[in-house]
Order: structure tokens, then sequence, then C-alpha cells
């Protein structure tokens, strides 16, 4: 165990906040008659391995896959399934309710163009109002949805940004996705003040015209490294999203970004991968740009290394995060997604149109669309079938719902990664 992961400890075994909430939580799961304080033991080991923990405000992540520690949305993430009875059993078979993490795309809007943008090829239809988002928020927290993540296109571009942040109550943590654009500082602690917890923003690299090509925006270096800042100073969780084509992933440039951008007020640094949605659907030379197997368990290594180094913010990557050593990938299970127009996808980066939050409710959309999807998946779902969406979508995207559970259908998951294996 890494030195900065002893001293958080420390800190922890003597917070009386943290003490009373694994309490509470083991008051909860206790019920059960499959649980025990070994396997409670070995639960918070695993949500914590290969994890540097960090400490913000009064509050401790221990992996962004996660609601911060203590909180009432992590109790909230627990309290996810259908009765109060067998809790433990049916979160370590992931019989859930709700998401851990929802995102909201709340526009279609963005100052950007980027080379591995999720979003093309989709229709857009018209955007929810802020009523409407807010309807869906509340939907959302009834369900013991513990993370909601405001998405877009560029959410700044929305005025009434501060209102929808704003009707998120403490039930669920809250986080913004960003380039960065139009992130001053006195919007930045407004944010912070209407009570959002963290922030992520985009930064592929510490060279300017790297990240700009990436985003085909000549201007969007430095909105990343004004928000950083402004963010930081405005006493947000600040998390640089940076994707890593595979022609990068060299250690001595990535340790240089990780440093830049501790540097520039980032917490924590999240590595995504190129994923094959969007943009690159259609194109044909990608040897350069996609993960090999080879290529991920080089990057989680390397995530391992770095969060032993005290200079270095905490290092998270969907290579470890979502891999089959630990909580695998999560689309229409543990993670969701709400297009701009209402629609209700697996992910971000899976296409497919499960119904609209506009004519139905969230609640009944979704436990729908999780008994089509199934388990938590070995393996990136978007990666393995993708191809086959865009084929039989003709083109125009989002899939529709018959032929999304068809596909589902086809490939659902018959084994749940390590995480849940080891406590089953």
């Amino acid at each position: 165990m890494s030195i900065n992961n002893l001293k958080i400890m420390s800190q922890m075994a003597i917070d009386k906040n943290v003490i009373g909430s694994i309490f509470d939580i083991y008051n909860i799961l206790r019920e059960d008659k499959q649980f025990n304080i070994l396997k409670y033991i070995k639960m918070m080991r695993s949500f914590i391995k290969g994890e540097k923990l960090v400490k913000h405000e009064d509050k401790y992540i221990l992996s962004t896959f996660l609601p911060p520690f203590p909180s009432k949305s992590f109790i909230q993430n627990v309290l996810a399934v259908h009765e109060p009875k067998n809790i433990f059993t049916k979160q370590i078979y992931a019989d859930r309710t709700a998401p851990i993490s929802m995102y909201l795309c709340i526009t279609h809007k963005c100052p950007n163009n980027c080379v591995y943008c999720s979003a093309k090829s989709r229709q857009l239809g018209e955007e929810l109002s802020k009523e409407q988002w807010i309807k869906v928020i509340q939907e959302l927290q009834e369900m013991c949805t513990p993370i909601i993540g405001i998405t877009g296109g560029e959410p700044m571009a929305r005025e009434d940004i501060f209102d929808i942040v704003r009707s998120i109550d403490n039930r669920s943590t809250s986080i913004l996705f960003t380039s960065g654009f139009n992130l001053s500082y006195e919007k930045a602690k407004k944010l912070k003040d209407s009570g959002l917890f963290g922030i992520g923003i985009s930064l592929d690299s510490y060279e300017k015209d790297v990240h700009n090509k990436n985003r085909n925006n000549e201007n969007a270096f430095d909105y990343a490294i004004e928000a950083l800042r402004n963010a930081n100073k405005a006493g947000l969780y600040v998390m640089a999203q940076t994707v890593i084509l595979k022609e990068n992933l060299d250690e001595e440039e990535l340790f240089k970004l990780f440093k830049f951008a501790k540097d520039n007020g980032a917490h924590e640094v999240k590595i995504l991968e190129p994923i094959l949605s969007g943009n690159l659907l259609t194109q044909k030379q990608l040897s350069s740009v996609m993960y090999s197997e080879s290529d991920r368990e080089k990057l989680i290594k390397l995530q391992h290394k770095a969060n032993k180094r005290s200079d270095l913010p905490k290092i998270s990557t969907f290579a470890y995060t979502e891999s089959e050593l630990k909580f695998g990938c999560g689309a229409g299970n543990q993670h969701s997604y709400i297009s701009a127009s209402g629609e209700l996808y697996p992910c971000d980066f899976v296409p497919m149109n499960f119904g609209n939050v506009k004519k139905e409710s969230v609640k009944k959309l979704w436990i729908e669309m999780k008994n089509h999807i199934g388990k938590p998946k070995i393996g990136c779902f978007a990666q393995k079938v993708n191809r086959e969406v865009f084929k039989q979508s003709e083109g125009i995207l989002p899939l529709s719902k018959e032929k999304a559970i068809n596909i589902c259908n086809k490939n659902k998951s018959n084994r749940y990664p390590k995480y849940y294996r080891d406590l089953q």
C-alpha cells in the first residue's frame, strides 16, 4: 500500500463521519444472511484496490466510479434495490433499481468538433426544457441514483445550467463534464454554490497545438486551462479528462501530462479510451487509435505506478475500472445516459434508443433496458456491438428499440466481473 493511502486511511480511521457511515452501511447490510464482516472488509478493499485515495473538503474519493465517502449519495447507492431485504445479495448480483451513474446530455450545442466525438451521426431532436430536466432528475433521485452527471455537447452553453444543477439535492452527487468553455471563476463558484460536487474538464495534452487539433478549436486549450484553475479556486473536485490515442501511450509523456494537470488545479486525471462510436465509426484506419488488450494492460500498470507517486494527482482509467479485474462494463446496468432530446441509452457511447423520458417514466424505461442488457459485461459493450448498431441503423442513429433489444439479447454476458465474483 502506498504511503499516500496509509496517510489518508489514518485520517479516515479517526473521522467521526467516516466511522458513523461505516456502521450505517453495516447495519443496512447485516440483515442479509449472505453478508458478514469478512465480506464487508473484502468489499471495501475492492473499492480502493489500485486507487489513490483523495480527501476533498470533508469527503474521501475512493474511486470516481462511486460517490464520495461518507455521503448520503453513497448510502443511496447501497439502497438502490427493489426492497430493503437481502440487500447485500442483490448488490453483489447487480440486481439494482437504478444505475450507479446516469449522465444527462442537456444540450447538443458544442464549440468543438472532436476527432473522436461520440455524438456524430445521431438525429438531433428538440432538447428537453429546464422543467423537463428537473422532472427527470427528481425521478432519478427517487430511484436512488447516487451519481448524476451533467454533460453535452457543452453544458455551459445553457444559461439555465445553474437551475438544473441546483435541482439535484444531496441524495445524489452531481458532476459536470465540460470542455472548459465559458467557465469563469464566477460561474465555477456559482456552480459550487448551486451544489455541484465535481467537474470533469477535457484536457488531451500539455501541448496547446495537440489539444486544439484534437478538438478542432484553436481556443480549446486556453478554455481548458482557465477552467481547471477556476474550478479548483471555486472549491470543486476537479478532474482532467483525457482521451489518449493508442499511438500516444507513452509513460514519460503521460506523466508530464499528469504533472501539468495537477499544476493547473486537477485533483484527478481520468484517462478515457477511444471508443468505436460517433466519428470513429466511419473511419477505416484506426490502428494508431484503438487499444489492444496489451495496451490496456500497459495502461493499468501505468495507473498503479502513478498512484504511488506523491507528486502526481489521482489517476484513474477506464481500462482498469471497467475491466474484468474491477467492476466490468456497466453500460445499461451500472451506468446509463439520456440524450438531449430525451432518449435513454445504455451509455454515452452506445446509441440505442430504449424509449423517451418525455413520454414514459425513467424508472420504467431503465428497468426494462437493464433486463435486456443483463449483468455487467466483460469488456466494453460499445466496442463489441457498435459496428452492428451502425449497420442495422443504416447510419441513422440512435438504433430503434426493437433492433436494440435483439442485439442486447444476443450479447448478454454469462460471467460477472471480479468484484462481483469475489463477493459472491
